[in-house]
């Protein structure tokens, strides 16, 4: 190379962050708003978009069963547990905002093709005792807009930012200089920037800063992004809480909307089966369906107490002054007075033949499907297990 050449390079490149720095300074900042709607619903605003609900706040639901875009399969008795959210006469749809026309005949709002269902279970705003239900039911929502190649992942923690595979994305727990954290070697050996390209757009909390290394990285209301080079799985949160540097600091998964928060008594316990909700004694609770097929129990669906279930069935009765946390959770009142736990709106239980931390033979044994063990992700146990 000639001195004239190194030379133009050298001063390209030391040029180079103050170009990159003007130029993403000169990239207009498009502003988020709340997504127009009919005023048939409410949009409710989380960290990572919105609820969509009725005009009283109570949840909407769309299945995965509707696969055919503007066609609603749920019908007959699916319609009675899931009422479909129908229009009046004279409304009329809007953008994404569409109203379908049922078998019955009946006007259905939908969004983005998508039927929109009520959850008969629910009993109050912010209520989504239906989220999940089957693996087949969704809350209506709408994610905020995030950058290129950035996408909103849910996980133990909530909904938290990742990329494009789905591998979540973390950023500084303390307060740092941005545009010098982690540029050496060492630590990029397990943290990569997340790089945003050149000419990169501002998208409400989500900027662009230049790097002393030359490189775009994004950020999220001030905070910059990374990989983890521990995580291997989807959804893994292996990085929350791992070190950044010799100085303390450490990393923090980057949660737009935390998972709501358990009651102060509940227990996480990890079993052959995944983790698992248990009591401060770690005994497995389970939820009771009593509408479940090949059930055992003699009592109509109802709620109840001992009274209506097996000896080895214990409900678990809340206190006083205990308040549920809302979410899933609540508290319902029985017959003779006394209050019960519930989650999803289906009565909690532990089971006397649980003497083990980690066992659940509520389940795993006599065949009683009426109920089921809650896990850590929020989901019910899938499927039969075989006995050990």
């Amino acid at each position: 190379m000639t001195f004239h050449a190194w030379l133009c390079a050298l001063v390209v490149r030391a040029a180079a962050p103050i170009f990159l720095l003007s130029l993403t300074s000169a990239v207009s900042h498009a502003e988020v708003r709340t997504p127009d709607a009919p005023s048939a619903f409410v949009l409710v605003e989380k960290g990572h978009g919105w609820d969509v609900t009725d005009n009283e706040q109570m949840a909407l639901y769309t299945s995965k069963r509707d696969i055919e875009p503007g066609t609603s399969s749920c019908v007959e008795d699916c319609a009675v547990s899931w009422p479909p959210y129908l229009a009046p006469e004279g409304a009329e749809g809007n953008g994404d905002w569409s109203i379908i026309t049922r078998d019955d005949g009946g006007r259905q709002w939908a969004y983005d093709d998508k039927p929109l269902y009520r959850y008969s279970v629910d009993q109050g705003p912010g209520d989504t005792y239906g989220e999940g239900i089957g693996l087949l039911w969704d809350i209506a929502f709408i994610n905020a807009p995030t950058p290129p190649g950035v996408l909103i992942n849910k996980t133990l923690m909530g909904y938290v930012a990742a990329d494009h595979h789905k591998m979540t994305l973390y950023a500084p727990a303390a307060e740092v200089e941005v545009a010098s954290l982690c540029v050496e070697k060492p630590c990029l050996a397990e943290w990569s920037p997340v790089i945003a390209p050149r000419i990169a757009r501002s998208i409400g909390d989500w900027n662009v800063i230049s790097r002393e290394d030359g490189l775009n990285q994004w950020v999220y209301q001030g905070r910059p992004l990374f990989r983890f080079s521990g995580d291997v799985l989807t959804g893994e949160l292996s990085g929350h809480g791992a070190p950044l540097d010799s100085d303390g600091k450490s990393m923090e998964a980057m949660v737009l909307e935390p998972r709501p928060p358990y009651p102060d008594w509940v227990r996480v316990q990890d079993t052959d089966a995944g983790e698992m909700l248990a009591d401060p004694n770690y005994k497995t609770i389970y939820t009771w369906d009593p509408s479940k097929l090949f059930s055992r129990l003699a009592a109509p669906a109802k709620a109840c107490g001992a009274e209506c279930l097996d000896e080895e069935w214990v409900p678990k009765y809340a206190g006083e002054d205990e308040v549920a946390p809302g979410g899933n959770w609540a508290i319902l009142p029985l017959s003779d007075g006394r209050r019960q736990w519930a989650y999803k709106g289906r009565h909690l239980f532990t089971n006397t033949r649980d003497v083990t931390q980690g066992s659940f033979l509520g389940y795993r044994h006599g065949g009683n499907r009426a109920f089921n063990v809650v896990m850590h992700s929020g989901d019910a146990l899938q499927g039969t297990l075989r006995r050990p």
